[in-house]
């Protein structure tokens, strides 16, 4: 009895330095705010019955427009298509702080608001996520609920963090995962095929395209982190004072940022990517580890010549629309850039590549495969019995 204080003082420390919700939630400046025109997202306020429908949870760290990574971009590219089909799906997202609105059709809400999530989750049919961070509390859900859930993986970092073994045999059938690219899968020969699907980050040409009044000057580097390139784009600058150089601060990672090269400016983490596009005049992406490449279709998708480190997704991505230059051997990059500006044909040539290989990279076939996917094979694995989650699962999934 004596030392039942102290048991209690411990436990309740180890709740109040456990609980990491302020730590990880979405700061929104007032500039930011404004700049998105927060003020204007639709308000939500109602959780109806999801009745017909399929209802998709995604339980993700971060999610568009905040954070305009790959992953999350990629994410609300599938959410965007789902939802033209309001009869069919209603899909939410729980983001750490994102504000309680509707987001170009798709309804967000703080995963730290417990008695949304919970009431949400109560009537969802299935879980997805992107984020190993919410990995286990995605799974969890799935054994307590009975649902599916749905692991989306575009990164080596993610691949490697799982470890062994990938499958939860708690899940009996219902864990399920979306691998980004053909190489990506390869890695991960214990996930058998009858558990997983490949849909590659779905980038439609149509939405991109010349913008008449801008001109293209800029050798463009989006997120300039030390994976992407950041320190080999200082270098092609100072290398080609004739040209001028453009990097795209990114959303995650320490960004590389020098302010005495004079040919090389940078702009602040932006959702108007077109923009950047019409004034790009090649697009490099010196990436040490790449699984696809969504900026360099995007790219392409803009009749932009790419230049583009040979990882396994860019030389998948790309195929033969690319030039490839080893990230580490400067001078091979100074070399294909001093060409492609030199030789306006081959600029032409590589133009047109480009822009024939991103029409090739039709997104629709895709989105169509995903679609019956979602609706007969996840569905279809959902067991018919769950159970509630007590008080203190409630209060404790995501201190």
């Amino acid at each position: 009895m004596e030392y039942l204080w102290l048991v209690w003082g411990l436990l309740i420390l180890a709740v109040v330095l456990g609980d990491v919700r302020a730590r990880n939630s979405v700061y929104i400046s007032p500039e930011k705010a404004a700049a998105l025109e927060l003020a204007s997202w639709p308000r939500w306020t109602e959780i109806e019955p999801p009745d017909t429908r399929i209802r998709i949870l995604w339980i993700l760290h971060d999610y568009v427009p905040f954070v305009n990574a790959g992953s999350e971009i990629c994410t609300h590219t599938i959410n965007r298509h789902l939802m033209k089909k309001p009869y069919k799906y209603d899909v939410w997202v729980a983001s750490p702080g994102f504000p309680q609105r509707t987001f170009e059709g798709v309804r967000c809400f703080d995963v730290h608001d417990t008695a949304t999530l919970f009431q949400v989750a109560k009537t969802t049919h299935q879980f997805h996520s992107h984020s190993y961070y919410y990995r286990k509390q995605m799974q969890w859900f799935s054994r307590v609920t009975g649902r599916p859930c749905v692991e989306w993986v575009h990164t080596d970092n993610y691949v490697r963090s799982v470890g062994k073994p990938w499958i939860d045999k708690k899940l009996t059938g219902r864990q399920w995962t979306v691998f980004n690219s053909k190489s990506l899968r390869s890695t991960r020969i214990d996930v058998p095929d009858s558990a997983c699907t490949i849909v590659v980050p779905i980038v439609d040409y149509r939405e991109y395209g010349r913008e008449e009044g801008k001109e293209r000057k800029y050798v463009t580097l989006s997120n300039v982190n030390d994976n992407k390139g950041g320190n080999l784009l200082v270098l092609l600058a100072k290398a080609l004072p004739e040209l001028e150089f453009l990097g795209v601060k990114g959303g995650y990672r320490k960004q590389i940022t020098v302010s005495d090269v004079p040919n090389l400016k940078y702009i602040e983490h932006t959702t108007k990517i077109r923009d950047i596009y019409a004034q790009t005049w090649v697009q490099i992406m010196p990436s040490k580890e790449e699984t696809w490449g969504r900026t360099a279709v995007e790219a392409m998708s803009s009749g932009i010549p790419v230049i583009v480190s040979p990882t396994p997704g860019l030389k998948e991505c790309c195929e033969e629309a690319a030039i490839y230059c080893d990230r580490n051997d400067l001078d091979s990059w100074v070399a294909a850039l001093r060409h492609l500006k030199r030789d306006s044909e081959y600029y032409k040539k590589m133009s047109t590549v480009s822009l024939e290989r991103a029409r090739a990279l039709d997104p629709v076939p895709d989105v169509e495969r995903l679609e019956a996917w979602i609706c007969g094979t996840v569905q279809d694995s959902a067991f018919p019995v769950g159970r509630d989650p007590t008080f203190f699962e409630k209060n404790m999934l995501f201190r």
